[in-house]
C-alpha cells in the first residue's frame, strides 16, 4: 500500500521535472526564432532547438500516463469502485511529498524484532508447540489408565425373597463407588506408531521454523542493504543539482557572449533535467527501501497474544 502512495508521488514529481524541461527547452526554442529573426544566427539552431523540445514532450506524456496509472493502482488496492464515467484522471491528489526523513537502522535489534513480531514466524512456533504436545499425547498408550466412579442408586424390588410374591412398593437405593484400571500390554505397536507419526511431524514443524528463520533473516538483511544503497545515491545526489543548475547558468552566459555554442546549452539543460529525474527517483526509491525495511522487521504489527 506504502509502495503504491509513493509510485503516485513519484509520478508527480516526474511530471513537474518533465514539465520543466519542456518549458526550459521551450524558451531556448524561442530564443534561438528571435536570433535566427534577427539574423544574428543559423536556422540549423532553431531546427536543433525545435527537436530537442520534440524529444523532451514524451518524457512528459509519459510521466502523466505513469501518474493515471499509479493512482489506479492504489484505488484498487484500497478497494475503491471508481465510478465508470471517470474515463482519464481519477479525481485524487495527495498532498505529501517525497522526503528524506532520517532513518536509523541497528540490524541486530531490527532482527531480533523481525524474529519476534513477524506473524508467519508466531504461527510456525504455536504449530510446534503443538506438535510437541501430541507426543506427550500419543505416549500415553504405554501407560495405565486409571479410571474412577461414583453415583447413586435407586430400583424397586418386584419380589420378595421368596422370588414369588409381587413388591412393588419396596425399593432398594444408595450409594456405590469404585476404580477401575486397564493397562493394555500389548496394543499391536498401535501406539509405538502413533508415537513415531507424532515426533516425525514435530520435527518437521521444527525444520520449518527453523527455514522460515534464515528467510526472514535474509530478507531483513537484503532490505537492509537496499536502504544502504537507496541512502547512498540519495546523498550522492545533494550537490548535483545545484551543479548543474550553474552549469546551465554558466552555458547560457558563454553564449550570450558569444564564446559558447548553443548545444552547450542545450546539453547544459539536458544535464540539468538529468539531475532532477534522478533526485526525484532517488527520494522515491529512499522511501521505498525504508518501507521495505519496516515491513521486513515487522514494525506496526501488533503482536498476538499467547
Amino acid at each position: 500500500m506504502r509502495l503504491a502512495y509513493y509510485d503516485i508521488l513519484l509520478a508527480a514529481e516526474q511530471i513537474t521535472v518533465n514539465e520543466a524541461s519542456v518549458k526550459l527547452l521551450q524558451k531556448e526554442l524561442d530564443d534561438q526564432q528571435q536570433r535566427y529573426d534577427a539574423g544574428t544566427v543559423p536556422h540549423f539552431n532553431v531546427l536543433r532547438a525545435r527537436v530537442s523540445v520534440a524529444n523532451a514532450r514524451p518524457a512528459l506524456i509519459r510521466a502523466q500516463n505513469n501518474y493515471r496509472i499509479a493512482k489506479n493502482n492504489l484505488a484498487n488496492l484500497l478497494g475503491y469502485n471508481l465510478p465508470r464515467d471517470i474515463w482519464e484522471n481519477i479525481p485524487l491528489n495527495l498532498t505529501d511529498s517525497l522526503d528524506a526523513e532520517p532513518f536509523q537502522i541497528n540490524l541486530p535489534e531490527a532482527l531480533e524484532q523481525a524474529l519476534d513480531q513477524r506473524p508467519e514466524l508466531v504461527a510456525l512456533r504455536k504449530t510446534e508447540a503443538l506438535q510437541k504436545l501430541n507426543i506427550t499425547d500419543a505416549s500415553s498408550g504405554y501407560k495405565p489408565n486409571l479410571s474412577l466412579f461414583a453415583g447413586y442408586n435407586w430400583l424397586n424390588r418386584q419380589f420378595d425373597d421368596t422370588g414369588t410374591t409381587p413388591a412393588l412398593n419396596q425399593y432398594l437405593d444408595g450409594w456405590n463407588a469404585g476404580a477401575m484400571v486397564t493397562w493394555n500390554i500389548f496394543d499391536g505397536l498401535l501406539t509405538h506408531g502413533k508415537v513415531l507419526q507424532a515426533k516425525s511431524l514435530y520435527e518437521k514443524s521444527r525444520t520449518a521454523v527453523d527455514e522460515e528463520v534464515r528467510t526472514i533473516e535474509l530478507e531483513v538483511r537484503t532490505a537492509f542493504s537496499d536502504f544502504l544503497e537507496a541512502q547512498e545515491v540519495l546523498e550522492s545526489q545533494k550537490t548535483v543539482l545545484e551543479e548543474a543548475e550553474e552549469s546551465l547558468r554558466e552555458a547560457n552566459a558563454r553564449a550570450d557572449a558569444g564564446t559558447g555554442t548553443q548545444l552547450d546549452v542545450l546539453d547544459a539543460e539536458n544535464q540539468l533535467t538529468q539531475a532532477r529525474s534522478t533526485q526525484v527517483q532517488a527520494l522515491h526509491d529512499y522511501d521505498a527501501a525504508r518501507a521495505r525495511f519496516e515491513r521486513a522487521i515487522g514494525a506496526g504489527i501488533v503482536p498476538a497474544k499467547s
